[in-house]
């Protein structure tokens, strides 16, 4: 299986490499899996006070507030992180995170599908895609688009498969409107497995958008840690088993 891999906000293909490194070997060491590695088409600056928790320069994204909107910091939505949002669903959480005064991205995240498609020609054929954080909204927004064109054009989706590490809820590609389980009936439809950790201040992220997958084919693996990826050998091991589970069950090969 060949994994499109896309890093969260602020990180890069290298960086993500190194993040990753424990699921690689994981995964490869037995011929599983191989993994291509990508960042965001957007060069960034992280918001102030987060520049030693994101590393060396350079840093990238995958959306940003688009150029034509008169915005400050505090318009952007990764600005708002520093107070994140606790609300009783996960679903009102991303809707007090969203409310008025964010923003826009529409022509940010028109041009981002636009890249990664373009990727996906050049570079592919992928069977499956991995994202965090930021990079995990991407590739379900990636997803959501490629399942309109496959009922528009007839063009057959690429991705069998798909790993979200602490993402938040995909992007309608049409209206550009958060994807919310309790407003809309707009739902992934390929098989997915949510890493999520119990003591992620943005866990309610995590969990809208795991709410948005279909629920017969959707496995929700928490690594009980905060907004990191999991390294730790058992937990690895054991994340390695889920995805090749997976790969048999739905036949998930090119």
């Amino acid at each position: 299986m060949r994994f499109l891999c896309l890093p969260g906000a602020y990180g890069s293909s290298d960086k993500f490499q190194v993040q990753l490194a424990p699921i690689v070997k994981e995964l490869t060491e037995d011929g599983t899996a191989t993994f291509h590695f990508i960042h965001g088409p957007c060069k960034a600056v992280p918001p102030e006070g987060f520049e030693e928790y994101f590393g060396k320069p350079p840093y990238y994204r995958f959306i940003e507030p688009d150029e034509d909107v008169e915005k400050t910091e505090d318009d952007d939505v990764l600005a708002r992180i520093r107070e994140f949002p606790d609300c009783e669903t996960p679903e009102d959480t991303m809707r007090e995170l969203m409310r008025e005064g964010i923003a826009t991205s529409h022509k940010s995240t028109d041009n981002a599908i636009k890249y990664l498609v373009k990727i996906m020609e050049e570079r592919g054929p992928f069977d499956a895609i991995i994202g965090y954080s930021e990079g995990a909204t991407m590739a379900a927004t990636l997803l959501l688009h490629e399942q309109r064109r496959f009922k528009k054009k007839g063009i057959k989706p690429m991705f069998k498969y798909a790993i979200f590490f602490a993402g938040w809820p995909p992007v309608d590609p049409d209206t550009h409107a958060m994807v919310l389980s309790d407003e809309s009936e707009i739902m992934i439809e390929i098989p997915t497995c949510h890493i999520i950790g119990s003591l992620d201040p943005y866990v309610h992220g995590s969990l809208a958008l795991y709410n948005v997958c279909d629920p017969d084919t959707a496995y929700l693996f928490d690594h009980a840690k905060g907004h990191t990826l999991p390294r730790d050998k058992d937990t690895v091991k054991e994340l390695g088993d889920v995805v090749r589970e997976a790969i048999e069950a739905y036949d998930i090969r090119l």
